[in-house]
């Protein structure tokens, strides 16, 4: 599994170069979440399609993160994702305190 740490993140969110999914639930999306990231909560059935749907490209960069510790499940599903033919398939498995310590721009809502 590929993982990606908080000073290649900031550089990648500032070029907007890569596409950023929240695998937390939708609550704990609604606290708090990486700005421009979209919300696929990991439990979801349909995850790789729902992905499918919004990133066509499977050549691009895509991260999967979440506030809470979730590697297993971030494991799984950068696995399914790549056997679904994406190409550049990231993890950042580091929470809100290592967000705010890389000076990437989340968004706070609780």
């Amino acid at each position: 599994m590929k993982s990606i740490n908080g000073k290649k993140m900031k550089k990648l969110q500032e070029k907007k170069q890569a596409r950023v999914i929240d695998v937390d639930s939708e609550i704990d999306f609604q606290k708090v979440h990486l700005k421009g990231a979209i919300n696929i909560p990991h439990n979801e059935e349909n995850f790789v399609q729902k992905c499918e749907k919004k990133f066509t490209k499977k050549n691009e960069e895509v991260i999967l993160c979440g506030q809470n510790q979730l590697g297993t499940q971030l494991n799984r599903l950068s696995s399914d994702l790549e056997r679904a033919g994406y190409k550049n398939v990231y993890q950042y498995k580091a929470g809100p305190s290592d967000w705010k310590a890389s000076g990437l721009s989340f968004q706070r809502n609780a």
